[in-house]
């Protein structure tokens, strides 16, 4: 029998439990994920690498155009690059909702069942509900985000306007203060996602209060489970960095007139280690999602039974 009592979503676990708990579950099921995201994973990698390419590019231009600007000629073609890197990095964010999609929908399962069950075949289709519910709680992280971002902006720009270095440090402690609010929106987020019978709206505002008296558990537990995925991801990424570092150097001489420098094959291989380099990434950031999952668990067990006393005192 593959359900067992340790891995159940809704059980009160400490931090260290937590995590472990989602790694476990993790790679002691990655085959079984694997086989059913490899496809989205693969279209991350590809966009993420052409949005890489285009970024070379575009800086290339940029400083090509700006070159131009000074001599009085107009250079209109870098903002065209820019666009199509925007569309392309678009692309790319919609391909992730769509790859990490996957990953709540076998959490929605093992929620319900208490395993992540075997995918039927390599190519599986993507869970139509959990897609959505995936777009819809994107949207409203990047609404309150965007929200915060625009009331940051002002106070910073008022401080700069007025030359006061007080009200830039005010700018900078409020966008800490604002980001710490945020952190509560993470458990009704992943309660949203891996359970059914849930309305956004309904599970924000009581989700988002009972967050915040679990501050404290979801720093914690993002914390570590990010700083974890932050070192392996540092690693997996130094290559695709150093090709990337090095043919913005050598487009920027060639938009001085020097040299390219560079071998023909260059742009092939800095396309092939992106996308190898993304590939891994993703999976590696994906396990953040696991241990976020059992904490949201953790959190509605602890509600659960503080409910339930809250009940007994009163009766």
């Amino acid at each position: 029998m593959e359900t067992k009592n340790e891995d159940t979503c809704l059980k009160i676990r400490s931090t260290r439990a937590t995590v472990a708990a989602g790694l476990r579950l993790y790679m002691g099921n990655f085959r079984r994920i694997f086989r059913a995201t490899w496809l989205p994973a693969l279209l991350l990698a590809l966009a993420s690498a052409l949005s890489y390419q285009m970024m070379i590019s575009t800086t290339s231009r940029l400083q090509n155009s700006m070159a131009q600007m000074a001599q009085g000629h107009m250079d209109g073609d870098w903002m065209s690059q820019y666009l199509m890197q925007s569309g392309v990095s678009l692309l790319s964010f919609l391909v992730m909702l769509l790859f990490v999609s996957y990953a709540f929908s076998m959490l929605s399962r093992h929620r319900q069942e208490g395993f992540i069950p075997v995918p039927a075949r390599w190519l599986t289709k993507p869970d139509g509900r959990s897609l959505a519910r995936t777009v819809a709680i994107a949207m409203v992280w990047f609404v309150v985000t965007l929200i915060v971002t625009v009331i940051c902006s002002i106070v910073l720009a008022l401080g700069v306007v007025r030359h006061s270095v007080a009200i830039m440090g005010i700018s900078l402690l409020l966008a800490i203060v604002l980001m710490a609010l945020l952190l509560p929106l993470t458990y009704p987020s992943m309660r949203y996602v891996t359970t059914r019978d849930t309305r956004l709206f309904d599970i924000l505002g009581s989700g988002y209060r009972q967050g915040l008296r679990y501050w404290g558990y979801i720093f914690a537990v993002l914390f570590v489970i990010i700083l974890i995925a932050a070192v392996i991801l540092s690693v997996t990424m130094l290559p695709a960095i150093v090709l990337l570092t090095a043919n913005i150097k050598a487009q920027a001489g060639a938009a001085m007139g020097d040299a390219l420098g560079m071998p023909s094959y260059m742009s092939w291989m800095s396309f092939l280690v992106f996308t190898l380099s993304g590939f891994i990434q993703a999976y590696v950031a994906l396990a953040i999602i696991f241990p976020a999952y059992y904490m949201a668990g953790s959190i509605e067990q602890q509600e659960i039974q503080r409910n339930e006393t809250t009940k007994n005192t009163i009766h």
